[in-house]
């Protein structure tokens, strides 16, 4: 079943609640995506801790040599 914007299941006030909730949570998401951004940023996300940097060297050298 599809669900046009003109039809009848679209305009009832369940939909109409649905629909906002949905919105409300997609701006929650878009908030939640620029949060994790900006702490991205603060701790330097991206870069590897020195213990794994080793560990991802060590590993390169095992899988080169066999």
């Amino acid at each position: 079943m599809s669900v046009r914007p003109d039809s009848a299941v679209m305009s009832s006030p369940e939909s109409s609640d649905l629909a906002d909730r949905l919105a409300r949570v997609e701006r929650e998401l878009k908030e939640l995506r620029t949060r994790v951004a900006a702490l991205e940023r603060l701790v330097g996300a991206g870069e590897l801790h020195p213990a794994d940097s080793t560990t991802v060297e060590k590993k390169v050298r095992y899988d080169w040599q066999t």
